[in-house]
């Protein structure tokens, strides 16, 4: 059933170095990507940018050169023309002006200038699939932008530059172009550099990814076969020593949590093992007197007093058993509001006069004068102080006082009694849950008033005064309640 549960968790989980490597190449890959886009749209404003110039400076020079109207070189065409028109053939360069190359088309895209027949032009059949790309377009003959094209496996920037019109209603136009190739393969060559370091970067990647997820994935394993020893009940400590902070600190906080469990443990087996042995005594005696009535060889008076005084014994044990229990769920979202001291003190003492009377000890108060207010469980810390009186009225000889002031930031309560004081022996285990120094019933009560004051962030503490004993607690005071 458990391997069931625990597949279900896992189901759909991935491993620590499966998700390092996943979040290190997605960040490699988006670095050179953005790097990648980054370099090519700069290499293209470069590009634009520096043909954009050498386009226009190529168009001003052309047009400084129009100064007589173009003739066709066989002479069976004359398109008389104003003097912004094209320059004839002769003036016309013979190579390229700056950068850039001229070429003449018509309104057809249909090649005007250079000529085939012209011994100069070495590169016409490139000329001619310029052309051809431009009708294969459609190119806009008027926009004068900057047109990409690619003709016979090289790429172009070029510019169309309308002339005036002639008589016939035909227009030529003047395409100014720059071979870009070299340019284009260069930045090619650039992205290809680009994505084999990426690939080698995420190699690289993957190898230190691989190293560094199992130096984190080994301490987590380490720890994780901890827990799961912890939950089996072996509370044996790791010794492990992690070079990094947070798993030496988690190793360390899981150390001392399997100490405090196994100490947890160990306290509550000896709890239980006190419980049967406290609870067997007055049943035992309950059984044996019962059994004398019932045979009639005991008193029946003096076995029906045992048998009420051990029933009395186990409803007090039981009660602070509970209340031991119910302790340690005391919360400040329970039934905690501010209280005064000194009714609290007094309505235990109120509880325990008919005792008081029957030892014959006198309780006095010694109480300030203004209300000394805590925040507090009333129910809790109402049995703590009861435990305490009716502690003291035990080992009284004749008065116990009872003492409530407040003292700058703390609160300070005491329980005095006149008794014979308490032992060097018993001093240290005065506290302790289930031990019994002289006279005690069940070792149980001390323990209680020690577990509520700590509940209440107070602090207790025994003294042996030479006449007598003394329990004082003190609790930190409210905020804005100082006596003046």
């Amino acid at each position: 059933m458990k391997l069931k549960q625990m597949s279900k968790v896992l189901k759909g989980k991935i491993s620590i170095r499966t998700r390092i490597m996943v979040m290190v190449l997605s960040l490699i890959v988006a670095i050179f990507l953005v790097i990648i886009a980054v370099f090519n749209v700069l290499v293209g404003e470069y590009i634009n940018s520096n043909v954009r110039a050498q386009l226009e400076e190529t168009v001003r020079i052309m047009g400084d050169m129009r100064n007589r109207p173009w003739v066709s070189p066989e002479g069976s065409i004359f398109f008389p023309v104003p003097s912004t028109s094209v320059p004839d053939m002769g003036k016309l360069p013979r190579g390229p002006v700056g950068k850039a190359e001229t070429i003449v088309i018509n309104q057809d895209y249909e090649l005007v200038y250079p000529t085939v027949d012209m011994i100069f032009i070495r590169n016409y059949d490139e000329i001619v699939a310029i052309s051809q790309e431009l009708k294969k377009n459609k190119a806009d003959l008027h926009s004068g932008e900057i047109i990409s094209i690619s003709a016979v496996s090289r790429e172009y920037r070029l510019v169309i530059s309308p002339t005036a019109e002639n008589k016939t209603e035909n227009r030529i136009y003047m395409v100014y172009y720059m071979d870009m190739t070299s340019l284009a393969g260069f930045a090619s060559r650039i992205n290809m550099v680009l994505l084999v370091v990426m690939g080698l970067g995420g190699i690289m990647a993957m190898v230190m990814t691989v190293l560094l997820s199992g130096k984190i994935a080994r301490p987590v394993r380490e720890l994780t076969d901890f827990a799961i020893r912890i939950g089996q009940g072996d509370f044996t400590t790791g010794d492990n020593e992690y070079r990094d902070l947070e798993l030496a600190q988690l190793s360390d906080s899981m150390n001392k949590a399997a100490a405090q469990l196994e100490a947890y443990e160990r306290e509550q087996k000896t709890f239980f093992q006190n419980v049967s042995h406290e609870l067997r005594t007055p049943l035992q005696a309950i059984r044996n007197n019962a059994e004398g009535i019932q045979r009639g060889i005991i008193n029946n008076d003096k076995s029906s007093a045992v048998i009420i005084s051990e029933t009395d014994r186990l409803s007090e044990m039981v009660e602070e058993l509970l209340c031991i229990s119910r302790i340690h769920n005391i919360s400040p979202d329970g039934q905690w509001e501010e209280q005064d001291l000194r009714e609290l003190l007094s309505n235990a003492a109120e509880r325990l006069v008919r005792q008081a009377h029957k030892e014959e000890i006198q309780i006095s108060f010694d109480f300030d004068e203004r209300p000394v207010e805590i925040y507090c469980d009333e129910k809790f810390l109402t049995r703590a102080f009861t435990n305490l009186i009716s502690n003291g009225i035990r080992y009284a000889d004749s008065k116990i006082t009872l003492v409530c002031h407040r003292h700058d930031d703390q609160i300070v309560v005491a329980v005095i009694d006149d008794g014979e004081g308490i032992s060097p022996t018993d001093l240290p285990h005065i506290f302790d849950r289930f031990y019994k120094g002289r006279g005690g019933i069940n070792g149980i009560g001390l323990s209680i008033v020690k577990s509520v004051v700590e509940q209440h962030h107070g602090t207790i503490e025994a003294a042996d005064t030479h006449q007598g004993a003394s329990f004082i607690i003190r609790f930190p005071s409210l905020p804005g309640k100082q006596s003046h």
